[in-house]
């Protein structure tokens, strides 16, 4: 019954602010309430006999739900005092005639106390329900936002930790600890950042906004990257200003910082890689000018779009090497009719890294060109076989033309020999055979595996115990 009540009184609760419990114009409203149920029931008088008080028991319950206990019971005792100076009989005076009129009056009085008690309760109960309703929205919004709450007692130096999340950022279980207990948590290398933007947040003259972000070891060692902001709150005045609370919130940003420094390093690859990749075009053109002018646009397209296949791949792969079949088809692209017929590849399933596949690229490039125009590849009789494979710690690569035109060796040394022979060669640290015999062309690369190859993925992950300074 009590519960159905109450529930229908909460249709009815107004929160203003200027009437909340205590203030001014509380009691100004228990006396305004008093004034406007005295007019009414002297209006009404004529025609109310036997209910003295009839206007009055509104005036106190509209009171007390607004206003609360303080100007309720105020404006039952403001309406029996005027009750008994302005209704009972003889009027505008205070001592009631009849018996009946003061029995009246001493039963008002206590049952208009215990009106406003009632009340009260009903509206302390509102409040209650009002505010849990609140803290859980409040709560689930923090939660939305994976945010945890904490205080800070300056007075006594107590570090608060009631919020679950909060305990499983900082690694806690208890509800309150010192602050120096709380330096513990901070990293070393972060802690005087941590303290001089606190002491800057409590300074009473000059109060700034707390927001950090700095890291915390947890109890398991881990450390975590956190972001928290906080405000103070002061009492006093002047020269007496002191702060008393400290309130904020904390959120764990070790995935975004985590991810920040991979888009670091990934924004510095990109720059030395393209800054790379500019110096291979730069050395192709002066290279193919110096050796070809004539037909200086043919050729340097040709070199430009083997190179942008060896992009493709790499790009395809997201920059983690490429397969040695795929680039040697890659390269092959002009003669993929005869790959498996006059084309053979043999090799295991090998992974070059991104140096050494853009170097090979062109290598295999040249080699193709070469074979197409003047070797195995220039005749419908010719034959190749490219071969890889790993052998203890070396890797070796081999390109060998059989049944094509004779051979001889070219009488000058061109671009197309520097890219098979000494770009090969430097861009995985190895050597480089290269035989022009009369039965056809022979290129071998003999390098370390760990200069051509790609390593054995791992899960890719930054060392948290290493995180950099948020």
């Amino acid at each position: 019954m009590g519960k159905a009540i109450t529930t229908r009184l909460s249709a009815f609760y107004i929160d203003v602010p200027a009437l909340r419990p205590g203030t001014p114009g509380a009691y100004a409203l228990a006396v305004i309430a008093v004034g406007v149920a005295t007019a009414l029931r002297v209006a009404l008088d004529p025609y109310v006999v036997g209910a003295q008080f009839v206007t009055f028991y509104p005036a106190i319950v509209i009171t007390t739900v607004i206003s609360g206990f303080g100007a309720g019971f105020l404006c039952a005792v403001l309406s029996t005092a005027a009750a008994d100076f302005f209704l009972l009989e003889p009027r505008f005076s205070f001592l009631p005639e009849t018996s009946a009129g003061l029995a009246d009056l001493l039963l008002f009085g206590p049952l208009a106390a215990y009106l406003v008690m009632i009340i009260s309760r009903m509206r302390f109960a509102i409040e209650r329900e009002q505010l849990e309703a609140n803290k859980d929205r409040l709560q689930l919004a923090l939660d939305a936002a994976q945010l945890g709450w904490w205080q800070y007692d300056p007075l006594n130096r107590m570090a608060l930790w009631r919020d679950k999340r909060l305990k499983e950022i900082f690694d806690v279980a208890e509800d309150a600890t010192d602050i120096e207990e709380f330096t513990k948590r901070v990293h070393p290398e972060d802690v005087e950042r941590v303290w001089a933007a606190m002491e800057a947040a409590l300074d009473p003259t000059d109060p700034k906004t707390y927001a950090i972000e700095y890291r915390v070891r947890r109890g398991d060692g881990e450390v975590r990257c956190v972001e928290a902001h906080g405000l103070t709150y002061f009492e006093g005045v002047t020269r007496e200003r002191y702060a008393v609370n400290m309130v904020g919130t904390a959120q764990d940003i070790t995935e975004r910082k985590e991810r920040q420094e991979r888009e670091h390093l990934l924004m510095r690859e990109i720059s030395h890689r393209a800054k790379n990749m500019l110096s291979v075009v730069d050395a192709i053109a002066h290279q193919t000018a110096t050796a070809a002018p004539e037909d200086f646009i043919e050729r340097f397209s040709e070199r430009i779009q083997a190179l942008a296949a060896n992009q493709d791949l790499l790009i395809r792969n997201e920059w983690h090497g490429v397969e040695v079949e795929d680039l040697v088809c890659a390269q092959l692209a002009p003669f993929a009719d005869v790959i498996g017929s006059r084309i053979a590849m043999c090799g295991p399933k090998l992974r070059l890294n991104t140096a050494s596949a853009q170097a090979l690229g062109l290598a295999l490039h040249e080699l193709t060109t070469n074979a197409g125009k003047y070797g195995a590849l220039s005749k419908d009789t010719g034959f190749v076989h490219i071969g890889w494979r790993t052998d203890a710690e070396t890797f070796t690569m081999s390109w060998t033309e059989r049944d094509g035109p004779p051979v001889s060796a070219p009488l000058r040394r061109g671009f197309g020999t520097i890219v098979m022979r000494e770009m090969a060669e430097r861009s995985v640290d190895g050597r480089v055979e290269l035989d022009y015999a009369p039965c056809g062309v022979t290129w071998r690369l003999t390098c370390p595996a760990v200069k051509a190859l790609e390593p054995e993925p791992e899960t890719m992950s930054l060392d948290r115990g290493r995180l950099r300074a948020c």
